[in-house]
């Protein structure tokens, strides 16, 4: 009875840890990897997992974070559930330095006439969640 006690413990820990709900690795590149992929099936909710309690999004204008939580970030990222089926962002070029990884990304299927959109997100990984992102700013 104590070792069926200390495997389901163990599972639950397992499955409430962050990093396990977003990727099995806390490699910065695949964190980063995952919270793409949920971004471009739209689930909200796995995507937030990617990100610490605290994160921090930055425009590289400003000193200031436009988002300072998780739950900031989800309500920004609202957006996905009514965005095109068609929207998604794919990745032209990936870097990767340590906890770094900057992606130049295609933004594409953002709804008729609309051009895609290159951007570059900055990614800071650490302990298996992204902890800080910057954007260029807006033209």
């Amino acid at each position: 009875m104590k070792s069926f006690l200390f495997v389901l413990f163990s599972v639950s820990l397992i499955i409430s840890n962050p990093i396990f709900s977003c990727t099995q690795s806390g490699e910065p590149e695949q964190v980063v990897q995952a919270q793409l992929e949920a971004y471009n099936n739209r689930d909200i909710e796995l995507f937030s997992t990617c990100f610490s309690e605290d994160v921090k999004v930055y425009n590289l204008s400003s000193e200031q974070p436009f988002i300072k939580s998780r739950d900031e970030l989800k309500k920004t990222y609202q957006f996905l559930e009514k965005a095109p089926k068609s929207f998604k962002a794919v990745v032209e070029k990936r870097l990767v330095n340590g906890p770094i990884v900057i992606d130049h990304e295609r933004v594409t299927g953002r709804g008729e006439g609309k051009s895609d959109l290159l951007v570059f997100a900055i990614y800071e990984v650490r302990n298996g969640l992204i902890t800080k992102v910057w954007f260029p700013p807006k033209e």
